[in-house]
This record gives C-alpha cells, sequence and structure tokens, in this order.
C-alpha cells in the first residue's frame, strides 16, 4: 500500500510541475533564446569535424523527462582549416556531422538577417523530433536544438523561432 501512495504522490508532484519558460540573453555568449524552464550552464570540451571544440551549453530538461532537451551551445572554433574556414564549408561540415549522427536532415536556410546559418528537422532514432538552429559567426558556432516527444511541439517553436545570436 506504502509503494502504491508514494507512486501517487510522485505523479501527482510531477503533473503538478509547470514549465517556467525564461528568455535567457548572455552577452559573453552573444545569445538569446526562450527556453521551456531554467537552462543550467555547462562548459566542456569536445572532438568533432572541426577539431578539438570548446562548448559553452545552456540546457534544460523538463521535469521527469530524460528524453526532453532544449539546449543552446556556443562553440568557439579552433584556429586552421580543419572543417573549412568560409561560413559556407563551416554550415555544410555541420551539416554533414549532424547526418552522420541522425540521418538524412531537412535543411532550410536561414534568412540573411539572422545567418548565416541554417535551420534543420530530423527524426530522431528513438522516435523523437529534433529540430536546430545552426549559425556561424566571429569564429563561433552557435546551434540552438530541441528534442522532444511530438512534431510540431510549441516550447521548440518558442525556442527557435526566438533564438538569436547577436553582435557586439
Amino acid at each position: 500500500m506504502s509503494r502504491v501512495w508514494l507512486s501517487l504522490v510522485a505523479l501527482l508532484a510531477l503533473a503538478g510541475c509547470r514549465e517556467d519558460p525564461r528568455r535567457i540573453e548572455n552577452e559573453n555568449l552573444g545569445i538569446a533564446a526562450t527556453f521551456p524552464g531554467p537552462p543550467k550552464l555547462h562548459r566542456h570540451t569536445d572532438p568533432g569535424p572541426f577539431g578539438d571544440v570548446e562548448w559553452f551549453d545552456l540546457a534544460m530538461s523538463p521535469a521527469g523527462r530524460l528524453d526532453e532537451t532544449f539546449s543552446v551551445a556556443v562553440g568557439n572554433l579552433p584556429s586552421g582549416s580543419k572543417g573549412g574556414t568560409t561560413p559556407r564549408e563551416i554550415l555544410t561540415t555541420f551539416q554533414n556531422f549532424l547526418m552522420y549522427r541522425f540521418g538524412p536532415v531537412l535543411r532550410a536556410e536561414l534568412p540573411a538577417e539572422k545567418g548565416p546559418g541554417f535551420r534543420y528537422k530530423v527524426k530522431g532514432p528513438n522516435g523523437g523530433f529534433i529540430e536546430g538552429v545552426v549559425v556561424v559567426r566571429r569564429g563561433r558556432l552557435h546551434h540552438a536544438q530541441a528534442i522532444v516527444r511530438r512534431e510540431s511541439d510549441p516550447r521548440t517553436a518558442a525556442l527557435l523561432d526566438d533564438f538569436e545570436v547577436r553582435t557586439r
């Protein structure tokens, strides 16, 4: 009986957790975006198609949901020509990296005032949906991404439609 009671209390607590949309503006990263809740900042270096990239991630997952993530990552591109030297080459390299990870990617170019960059959508390997925006500016790769369970999630639209890469 006590296990049933605890399960019920936990379920009610999770159901009662409302998301708290927050507009985050970070001058150091040069970005602004609306997250469905408070994101946490993480710093890490990962190998990739450009070499080792130092990333600064603002990310959040809704309470009790390990299969949904909303993030904005800003990566300092290493010096050199690995992965390309022009924005077009860098964006093509990143799209190829996305295709390697997820399979075919539906890509749409961003308007000139928001780019250079593109918006993409792909069906995730676990049945979810992955959408993102990638922008190259000032030697940095800016990547906003939402991983959700259902297509056309309004939280995805809030994050990606509101995502800005700001110039200093």
